[in-house]
């Protein structure tokens, strides 16, 4: 059998088996590929950030220097503002000067009356025209800026427009949604009227049927009874019992003795030959088959009862079984022998391999580790409950019969109980479901109110009044959490009647087993009568049931249907009345934009004239200009006698392009992380403000002796960047290796995910596929390949599971040979329908299987024939004459021949022999 993974690369599990079949496996190799890539490449990305970690290092080791060299260049940009200061000083005293000597030029001007009196007449013509153009520029400005703005206002009335639009569309599609929905609920109304009645009819049907199956039933319990007395007295002769019931242990070491103890089911008898009475009489009777243990034969086992010494001191299990009858305690030693309880494996694996002696160790989990060094047991279904935590006694007739009664009380009363919770629970349900509904109607209308903002003033009352709906059938809170209370009562007091009556029916159901045992082929016919006529009954009282809760609920929910129907209505209502308001404001929309467009048009007319008049005013003006560039002539001479003046203004002005020279020469250095700076010019009122110039003079001697002292490494800033850039441009590399890790990293986990894809796609076909099969092949049993780890299949691999017909779940190594064959042939099957091929051959399938077996497997394969061809060697006669071609091998004379022939056509010529000679 296949385990369900390799354990090395190189071995083949079940895993790799399915994984090879469904074709995933091709994607293992690039997946181990883009790991190997990926750890490259965090090896990588290691090495570059510890050369980012360097760089930065030496970069810090340098801002030192750096700020020395930093404060050195600030002083001297103070000392070039100062300077930029004074020499703006000077240049302002020197235009100052200037300044009074064009006031002297001014002076000699003014005796020029007759040239300004010219030119103060043509100045206020000029005036005038200037005057005239502005007013015209005016009328222009106001035409155009009230076209402007009735475009802008055509363009608003244009969006409500299509607003208004959109909004009138919605509203007629709100029409049809509203009339479906009005029609939906109002045919939910008719529905839930017809409930109640049908509902009473199965009730009147199930009651009739349970007032028969109760006749019946008695009348079964008193054929029951009578073949219960029959066999009392059949069974007078057995004393003893099942081994597991004559002890008792704690409940911790519960798991550990019913998986490590087989003997538990064995029955315990006085001596050698009661047990062989009793397996002549299981012969005699053919009802099984049972194992038993003679107390004669135990004593042998008397010296192991002692306590002995245990590594680590954990407990003999054989030391915590609890007994009645000292006389036994043998018979338990031979089940158990010195077998240790471990509390977990790790325990279990230390004490069970000593260098002087190996122990059989069982852990509390129910994992075994044999003194051969094999480990069984553990998994998900760990095996519990063949032993109890109390010593059995025994019960007379009379208290059977006591504890019979009380049993279906409280069964009756835990009945009622679970009905009662059932009812609650989906009271409670309903409860919530509305609570659930109401707060979706609630947020839906809040949403709805949010969307539609601009139509709150006409839909105020709507929402009043669905949040008063919404109020109004909300749940009462203070009586949800009541009947949560009482619910709760009620399952505390189902919990306590349930154990009270399970440690009773315990008790009456290992009474009855050993009774059945013994002679099943008596009781089991009457019994399974009863348990049928129960179950029926049931059947009963639970349609009953839901058909009232139907009744009820149809009551309910016919009321809310029916206001629903109300607010649907009054909903489409309000719609209507929605939908002729906006086309009012449509038509009212389209009105004013036509009086904005005319009122456009008409502005556009009048601008085309004013545009004239001023086109006319600047020809005037032009020719008032040229008038004032003659007397500019007659100026000419003027300009002659100023020229002494303009000579010491000429000196002037050399000593001031002499100190803008200087301030030209002034340039402030760049310093990192600040701001780049500019020399500031000094206003009107500042330069005012300078009274001693001298004292500037003497703050930018006293900066150049600072700066002068400080001795600063100016290439320690260039350095500083150097280093700076290195250090981003290694940043850079960093993430250009870490984006290259996370593409590979992606890439690698969508390789992953397409591979459990896969696989699961495959997966899933052929485990549905096998459980199809088997069930089909033993008429009841299943299979199933189960994920050993569910999270990850590839991690631990697959387990084949099989539960045979009337049996409980095994893997299939524990399975007889015929099981075995069944399985593997179910699986094998799946495969077939999974990736199917036109040829296959099979040797021998059938070797361990029964006749009633290799008549389905050879139906099953028969039938696959149609989409393929099956090669088949078999010795069974039930196998092979339902071939469609049959090549037989024997051997004579040493030799070894074939023959081929038609089983089909030899059978159809021995029906015509057959009936010829009886027509004969």
């Amino acid at each position: 059998m296949m385990k369900p993974k390799g354990q090395t690369e190189h071995d083949e599990g079940m895993l790799e088996y399915l994984e090879d079949i469904i074709g995933s496996g091709r994607l293992k190799e690039p997946i181990e590929l883009l790991c190997r890539r990926v750890e490259a490449l965090n090896q990588q990305r290691g090495e570059k950030l510890n050369r980012v970690k360097l760089v930065e290092k030496e970069k810090d080791a340098l801002e030192g220097e750096k700020n020395k060299a930093i404060e050195f260049l600030s002083l001297e940009n103070e000392a070039f503002k100062k300077k930029n200061q004074i020499c703006q000083y000077y240049i302002h005293d020197l235009q100052k000067r200037t300044q009074d000597m064009e006031a002297q030029k001014d002076k000699i001007q003014e005796d020029t009356k007759e040239i300004n009196e010219k030119s103060t007449s043509l100045a206020e013509e000029m005036k005038e025209k200037n005057k005239a153009l502005k007013d015209v520029e005016k009328q222009i400005n106001k035409i155009t800026k009230f076209i402007e703005e009735n475009r802008e206002k055509f363009t608003q009335l244009d969006l409500q427009d299509v607003d208004v639009r959109e909004k009138l569309k919605h509203a007629k599609s709100k029409v049809k949604k509203l009339q479906k929905q009005l029609q939906k609920d109002k045919e939910k109304v008719e529905e839930l009227r017809g409930v109640p009645a049908n509902s009473q009819k199965i009730i009147d049907e199930a009651t009739k049927k349970r007032e028969i199956l109760e006749k019946q039933k008695e009348k079964e319990e008193e054929k029951l009874k009578e073949v219960m007395d029959s066999l009392k007295k059949e069974t007078q002769g057995l004393q003893e019992e099942k081994e597991g019931d004559l002890g008792a242990i704690d409940e911790k070491y519960d798991v550990a003795i019913s998986s490590s103890c087989g003997a538990l089911d064995h029955i315990v008898v006085d001596t050698i030959d009661t047990a062989q009475e009793c397996v002549n009489f299981l012969k005699k009777q053919n009802v099984g088959v049972a194992t038993f243990i003679g107390l004669d034969k135990m004593k042998v086992w008397e010296k192991g009862l002692n306590t002995i010494r245990t590594p680590e001191n954990i407990p003999r299990l054989f030391d915590m079984v609890k007994v009645k009858d000292e006389h036994i305690r043998p018979a338990f030693y031979f089940a158990l022998r010195d077998t240790l309880v471990a509390d977990n494996l790790d325990q279990a694996t230390r004490v069970a391999f000593q260098k002087d002696k190996r122990w059989r160790v069982v852990t509390l989990q129910g994992q075994i580790i044999e003194q051969s060094g094999t480990m069984t047991g553990g998994g998900g279904k760990v095996m519990k409950g063949r032993m109890g935590n109390s010593v059995v006694v025994e019960f007379s007739e009379k208290q059977l019969q006591d504890m019979e009664a009380k049993l279906r009380v409280d069964s009756e009363k835990a009945t009622t109980i679970q009905d009662r919770k059932v009812h609650l629970e989906e009271e409670l349900a309903k409860l919530r479901q509305s609570t659930r509904e109401m707060k979706n109607t609630f947020e839906k209308y809040n949403a709805s109110l949010q969307s539609l903002s601009e139509q709150e003033i006409h839909l105020k009352a709507q929402v009043k009044e669905l949040e008063g709906n919404v109020a109004a059938t909300a749940p009462d809170k203070k009586q949800q959490s009541q009947m949560e209370k009482t619910l709760e009562n009620f399952r505390k007091e189902f919990e306590k009647a349930a154990e009270k009556a399970g440690k009773v029916e315990t008790e009456v159901k290992r009474l009855h087993t050993l009774i059945v045992d013994i002679n099943n082929h008596k009781l089991k016919a009457q019994q399974d009568k009863l348990d049928k006529i129960n179950k029926e009954m049931d059947e009963c009282v639970s349609s009953i049931t839901k058909a009232q809760v139907s009744i009820k609920t149809a009551d309910r929910n016919l009321k809310k249907a029916e206001e629903t129907v109300v607010r649907t209505e009054k909903e489409m209502v309000d719609n209507d009345k929605s939908i002729e308001e906006l086309s009012e404001d449509l038509k009212n929309l389209e009105e004013k934009a036509t009086a904005v467009m005319n009122e456009c048009k008409d502005a556009e007319g009048s601008l085309g004239e004013i545009q004239e008049k001023h086109k006319n005013l600047l020809q005037e003006i032009k020719a008032v200009q040229d008038k004032e560039h003659a007397l500019q002539k007659d100026a000419l001479n003027i300009r002659l006698k100023i020229e002494q003046i303009d000579g010491h203004i000429a000196e002037h002005q050399s000593k001031i392009k002499h100190w803008q020279k200087e301030i030209s020469k002034l340039s402030l250095h760049k310093i990192e992380d600040n701001h780049e700076e500019v020399l500031p010019v000094l206003t009107q009122e500042e330069l005012e403000a300078i009274k001693d110039p001298d004292q500037i003079n003497n703050q930018i001697a006293l900066l150049e002796a600072k700066s002068h002292e400080i001795k600063p490494n100016l290439g320690a800033i260039a350095e500083y960047k150097k280093k700076e850039e290195l250090y981003l441009q290694r940043v850079a590399e960093l993430d250009e290796i870490t984006n290259e890790r996370d593409r590979f990293r992606r890439a690698y986990e969508d390789l992953r995910k397409q591979r459990l894809n896969e696989f699961m796609a495959g997966f899933n076909v052929i485990t549905n596929k096998l459980k199809e099969n088997y069930q089909m092949l033993t008429l009841g049993g299943d299979a199933e390949l189960e994920l050993v780890d569910s999270l990850d299949p590839f991690s631990e691999g697959i387990m084949f599971s099989v539960r045979p017909p009337k049996k409980s779940w095994k893997k299939i190594f524990n399975l007889s040979g015929g099981e075995k064959t069944l399985s593997s042939l179910a699986l094998v099957f799946a495969l077939h329908h999974y990736k199917p091929t036109p040829l296959y051959f099979m040797d021998e399938i059938d070797a361990a299987l029964d006749f009633k077996n290799v008549s389905i497997v050879a139906f099953y394969i028969y039938e696959q024939t149609k989409n393929a061809q099956f090669i088949i060697i078999s010795l069974r006669n039930n196998m092979f004459e339902i071939a469609d071609r049959l090549i037989g091998i024997y051997k004579t004379h040493n030799t070894t021949k074939s023959v081929a022939t038609n089983p089909k056509i030899i059978a159809s010529k021995g029906l015509a022999e057959l009936g010829a000679t009886q027509c004969a």
